[in-house]
């Protein structure tokens, strides 16, 4: 039975980069916030570990005596390259050092429950669409239906019909008559509950790594690679 958590999320990319960390616990059915550590910037996404301990040690839970999380829910994407890395080989290796179970969620699912209620309070709407940062002049869109693209904000076309709108990056396009949602990205209870939907079988098996959608800036040297050592 999972009583306790661990959330760590480093997705958010460019201008919205950002680490998360906090320890929830559940009680009743009911998800409480333990602690939360958060920061702005690539270099609290990168140093999400340093924000997991700060959040583990706010709620109590670090030393051999103190009671450890039960599940270690990481956000997989889509977003900044470095954090999704960095957010999931911390979650990885602290969910193995503690024996807790591992569960990858991406932000649509963590925000589904939230867009779709909010959905049902619009007439003649087309579904949602979240639209999040993802390198210089690209943003990630995904719908309600399952669908996730890297697309060029230059070459963005709207879709016909009126849609909900939501996303840290949903000012960046243009669309017919939107209706425009405040949800920007998860908080620690929605990605919590997600986690719960996935080790329920709610939501299908999905392993707890990055979820990329472009391909990486990293190229080969031009040289090509150094011989290796003799």
């Amino acid at each position: 039975m999972v009583s306790r958590f661990l959330v760590l999320d480093a997705s958010p990319a460019g201008d919205a980069a950002r680490g998360l960390a906090a320890c929830l616990e559940q009680r009743d059915r009911a998800l409480n916030l333990v602690s939360q550590c958060e920061e702005a910037g690539k270099q609290a996404a990168e140093g999400i570990n340093l924000l997991a301990a700060r959040a583990l040690d706010q709620a109590g839970w670090q030393g051999s005596a103190a009671p450890a999380p039960d599940c270690v829910a990481v956000v997989i994407g889509p977003g900044s390259f470095t954090g999704l890395r960095a957010s999931c080989a911390v979650a990885a290796g602290y969910a193995l050092g503690v024996g807790a179970e591992l569960v990858g969620v991406s932000r649509a699912e963590a925000l589904a429950p939230a867009l779709d209620a909010e959905l049902t309070r619009h007439e003649g709407l087309a579904g949602w669409l979240l639209v999040t940062s993802a390198r210089r002049g690209r943003v990630f869109v995904e719908d309600n239906q399952g669908g996730l693209r890297a697309i060029s904000v230059a070459d963005w076309q709207p879709p016909p019909g009126r849609w909900l709108v939501a996303g840290d990056a949903a000012e960046a396009l243009t669309f017919n008559e939107p209706v425009r949602s405040t949800a920007s990205a998860p908080d620690p209870e929605q990605i919590a509950r997600a986690a719960l939907r996935r080790l329920t079988g709610e939501l299908p098996p999905r392993q707890a790594l990055p979820l990329y959608v472009d391909p990486p800036e990293a190229k080969l040297p031009a040289d090509g690679l150094r011989a290796a050592p003799v």
